[in-house]
């Protein structure tokens, strides 16, 4: 446990000292001590990984009680953390890349007045996803699952004047609410079958079951509805372009680097649960796959910068837990690495052009950029070559780890979708680099004034561009570093990285060849504008989501607000007596209220009447008795 709990408490040190001081502070301050408390944070991070190493590959885990939470009614309920290969790559990516996130948001949010609460919110963002990582048992998970929801709600409605902000939050944590009704529910039936939540009693458990049951198949697909709700798959996925209305580092840390990627580590720890239930398994799968290719339709004909990048995320996070779902969980963790380097630096580099641009996030106004802007273009572009998929950029090798192992495991249909859709992402990728760099500025007044990013910007931008480069090269040891966690059971034959087929490899980079040629051609040397295409039947449908909000107001919010109108109704109409007995009630009491006026002698006469009325009735029928 040495150095667990001091990487979890560090930035809730943060919030505390933040909040209580934030009046006292210099301007700058609350930014350097909430990036420096990270940082310390992913320096003991490295470290906890040294030791880990240094144990025996059967043994690389960490689990104890930090107390005993609740005793007394049935089985103990621990507060326990578990430490193992897989919650150290998470730790690595969320205090590392959050790391980089706070220093860069210390120049992006430098003029903002309310930058002390900023920070305050970062650090209670990264204190909440380590709690959910290095959670030893379902509860602690839990908690930090909900603390995260609570995160990304504050994040995402930090501009709170901004009414779209307000609706974006409140979106955001409704959807995820309802994936959280899943878990509970997923919690409730594992308490009450095993009457043990904790990870490692659990795994012993699922390690002697036989997989197939009913139980299994509506525990896993309970628990799955919180990861399709945090990790944006479909039908669940609406709230997460909307939260592009949060500042740009917010949409770097949290809905590309780490909160949507929950999603994909809470169905990576459950994985003996889930190859219990092979029904869900490809549920997971055939969802993740169809969230790829609808997500990247929709990101063709997108105009805002940040929006594309949202839509691109959507579908990334499709294919982490397609790996997921056929079997390829190291797979699945690997693209879950890299995506946090290449999207963390097109999002942080969106973030400086936006900047540049006084706050302006319309393609249609950019442009001719990379003369202004070279070291941003620079790591934008090494961003955009990685998701793309494009050798030797680090999306590549995980992408295609997914896609192989996809077409290995006999999910041929599922492969063919994930190839085409890197064809796709190749081609909208490069239509927002070619948009925003290129051309003839299309506002000159934007471009006049358009500059580089400040060194505490840039340089974080510039590493995480690098990342995208090497981040590649980190299969081989990934692949090392997880054995112990994914192949302890003989049903995860697919959990080790694989080579797919040549000519699978050969056609999905062709793809991405020729999408970049396409794009090329088309907003290069044609100059076409961004929304171009739009107005035919395809392009609308894909500009407008493909009538995805519609169609929830439709079918589920319009159906729940006439349900509660009719329960308004009834209530009014039940309690309505009630409520007019209660009227009647304080009128009899307004008007015997004068009665108490304080005054002695009228309390006095009132008594004398009242004890002669008393002994006039007791004559009165004592003599008509008699």
């Amino acid at each position: 446990m040495q150095g667990l709990v001091e990487i979890l408490v560090l930035p809730l040190v943060g919030v505390a000292t933040i909040t209580a001081f934030k009046g006292l502070m210099p301007k700058r301050l609350p930014g350097i001590w909430a990036s420096l408390l990270v940082s310390v944070s992913f320096i003991l991070c490295v470290m906890a990984d040294v030791r880990l190493a240094h144990l025996a590959a059967a043994h690389r885990v960490v689990s104890g009680a930090v107390w005993n939470w609740v005793t007394g009614f049935g089985p103990a309920i621990h507060f326990q953390l578990y430490f193992d290969p897989l919650s150290a790559v998470w730790l690595l990516v969320i205090t590392g890349v959050g790391a980089l996130i706070h220093i860069y948001s210390i120049g992006y949010m430098r003029d903002d007045p309310g930058q002390a609460r900023f920070f305050a919110y970062l650090n209670f963002f990264i204190f909440s996803m380590l709690l959910l990582v290095l959670a030893g048992n379902l509860i602690v998970l839990l908690i930090g699952w909900a603390l995260v929801g609570l995160a990304s709600y504050f994040l995402i409605g930090f501009w709170y004047h901004r009414p779209s902000a307000v609706a974006a939050a409140k979106k955001a944590f409704v959807m995820n609410t309802l994936g959280d009704v899943g878990i509970l529910l997923g919690l409730a039936l594992l308490y009450v079958h095993y009457h043990n939540l904790g990870y490692t009693g659990l795994f012993a458990a699922f390690s002697h079951a036989a997989p197939g049951s009913a139980f299994f198949e509506w525990t896993a697909f309970l628990l799955y509805l919180g990861a399709m709700a945090k990790s944006a798959q479909f039908p669940l996925h609406m709230w997460l372009a909307d939260a592009m209305e949060g500042p740009t580092p917010v949409s770097a840390l949290i809905h590309a680097a780490t909160m949507v990627t929950a999603g994909v580590y809470l169905m990576a720890r459950l994985y003996p649960l889930l190859r219990l239930a092979p029904v869900t398994h490809e549920v997971v799968a055939a969802i993740a796959a169809f969230t790829c290719i609808f997500a990247a339709s929709i990101a063709f004909y997108q105009q805002d910068i940040k929006k594309v990048l949202a839509y691109s995320t959507l579908s990334q996070l499709g294919y982490m837990l397609l790996g997921v779902g056929v079997g390829a969980y190291t797979a699945g963790v690997f693209h879950f690495m890299t995506h946090a380097f290449f999207k963390a630096a097109l999002f942080l580099a969106a973030g400086s052009v936006i900047h540049a641009l006084s706050g302006e996030q319309d393609l249609g106004k950019m442009g001719g950029l990379w003369r202004k802007m070279p070291w941003t273009m620079g790591s934008f572009l090494f961003a955009t070559l990685a998701i793309a998929g494009l050798p030797p950029f680090s999306g590549y090798f995980s992408k295609e780890a997914v896609l192989g192992q996809a077409y290995n495991s006999g999910h041929y249909v599922l492969w063919g979708i994930g190839v085409f859709t890197a064809g796709m992402t190749s081609f909208y990728m490069f239509r927002l680099f070619f948009l925003t760099f290129f051309g003839k500025p299309r506002d000159q007044k934007l471009y006049e004034h358009a500059h580089e990013a400040p060194l505490v910007m840039t340089i974080p931008v510039v590493a995480l561009g690098l990342l995208s480069l090497v981040g590649g090269f980190f299969g081989g040891w990934l692949n090392r570093w997880l054995a112990p966690v994914f192949h302890q059971y003989a049903g995860a034959p697919h959990a080790a990285l694989g080579q797919g087929p040549l000519f699978g490899t050969i056609l999905t980079v062709g793809l991405a060849i020729v999408a970049f040629l396409v794009a090329y051609w088309l907003y290069i040397m044609r100059r076409t504008e961004p929304m171009a295409g739009t107005a035919s039947i395809p392009g609308i449908w894909m500009y407008k989501k493909w009538g995805m909000d519609e169609a929830w107001r439709m079918v589920v919010v319009q159906p729940l607000k006439r349900v509660g109108d009719l329960a308004l109704m009834l209530e009014r109409a039940i309690l309505g007596g009630v409520n007019g007995l209660a009227g009647g009630i304080q009128v009899w009491a307004e008007n015997l209220a004068p009665m108490e006026s304080g005054y002695v002698r009228r309390y006095a006469l009132s008594i004398m009447v009242g004890v002669v009325a008393l002994l006039a009735y007791y004559l009165i029928r004592i003599r008509f008795i008699s």
